[in-house]
């Protein structure tokens, strides 16, 4: 599969021709024409994220998003690596200029700069994560990021790779699975509009959102910041929120081939409709995908193998919405892969039921 490449991305690029001694080193069509009479080893030379994409080898297939600073400097510069990566290595690029992502106002880095970068990597992500494998490059941009980059791919379950400075070596943090408690952060919706942006105080933040002071005491240490009598959200506690809503705006359809076979009682109802919940979640639906099985002409529905376990659910996903075509156990299963067909075009829509599950 090709690789969608998240790169955060600075100006580093802009000092670098300046200890070169280069006239108007921070002007556009400057920076363009160097770059342009570049070779490769004098690109990675002058720039973190060419040094970085290069080394992991961007290919005709892949794409890269630059995810540059709120200033204009910051958004010239990627616009140039961009289309300096688009002409070596033959890809598309684009360019996303993150609001609120600067370093001369501090609360406003950590209230609006990390929860858009945040959210826009989870755009990126579920846009693009049925045909691409998905890498965050956190080589470069700003140094105050970094930290937040890190917690959110393990948050995220996405492969880290940065290098430093000009070295040769790339390191990779795999996908780390990070459980937390989902129900902790639904109690947050009553207040959230005023917390994600400003403080409350701590009396009415108990009585709207039913926490506890104990409640409290463990939230402080991941997801809020109390404040001489006032609770806003922490940093980590707005990238946390965004999780929870990637998983809360899904939904789950059932088709009326699975209704009948849950009432027919031959299929543990409980078991199934706890793996519909489980389904709700991309990032776990996407890791327990087993599509060794798809076939163009007879199976061309994706398929979801929860564990070592007997049951087997074969679904398609459209934007938000999951729907669940049919399940089986493994016999049946087996059955199916050797002789049966599971086409995508032979379950009508209308016939699916949305099934309230897990945040609802």
């Amino acid at each position: 599969m090709n690789t969608l490449y998240l790169c955060p991305s600075g100006i580093s690029i802009i000092e670098n021709l300046k200890k070169q001694k280069i006239e108007k080193h921070d002007d556009k069509d400057t920076i363009i024409t160097f770059l342009k009479n570049s070779d490769k080893p004098a690109l990675m030379k002058v720039s973190a994220e060419l040094n970085s994409l290069l080394r992991m080898g961007v290919g005709s297939d892949d794409k890269v998003s630059f995810l540059s600073s709120d200033t204009d400097s910051g958004e010239m510069v990627a616009h140039c690596l961009a289309k300096t990566i688009e002409n070596v290595c033959d890809c598309i690029c684009t360019v996303k200029r993150i609001k609120g992502l600067q370093t001369d106002d501090r609360k406003r880095f950590d209230t609006e700069g990390i929860p858009n970068l945040t959210e826009t990597i989870i755009k990126e992500v579920d846009d693009n994560r049925w045909n691409y494998n998905i890498v965050l490059n956190a080589t470069a941009g700003f140094k105050d990021a970094v930290p937040y980059l890190t917690f959110i791919g393990m948050i995220f379950h996405l492969p880290i790779r940065y290098i430093f400075e000009r070295s040769e070596s790339i390191i990779e943090l795999p996908p780390i699975p990070i459980e937390f408690d989902m129900e902790r952060l639904k109690q947050l919706e009553p207040v959230i509009d005023e917390i994600i942006s400003d403080y409350l105080p701590v009396d009415d933040f108990i009585k709207r959102t039913g926490f506890s002071f104990s409640d409290l005491d463990e939230a402080e240490k991941d997801i809020l910041l109390k404040d001489d009598g006032y609770i806003t959200l922490r940093p980590t506690g707005r990238i946390l929120y965004q999780r929870y809503l990637q998983i809360k705006g899904n939904k789950v359809y059932i088709s009326t081939n699975v209704s009948k076979k849950l009432d027919s009682g031959k299929y543990d109802r409980n078991t199934f409709e706890n793996l519909f919940k489980k389904m709700k979640d991309p990032i776990h639906l996407q890791a327990k995908l087993h599509n060794e099985v798809k076939e163009k002409d007879r199976i061309d529905l994706d398929c979801y193998k929860p564990g070592s376990t007997n049951e087997r659910l074969f679904f398609y996903i459209e934007g938000k919405k999951v729907y669940i075509c049919d399940i089986f156990m493994h016999d049946e299963y087996e059955s199916i892969l050797k002789e049966g067909e599971l086409l995508r075009e032979d379950f009508d829509k209308k016939s699916f039921t949305e099934i309230k599950v897990w945040l609802d």
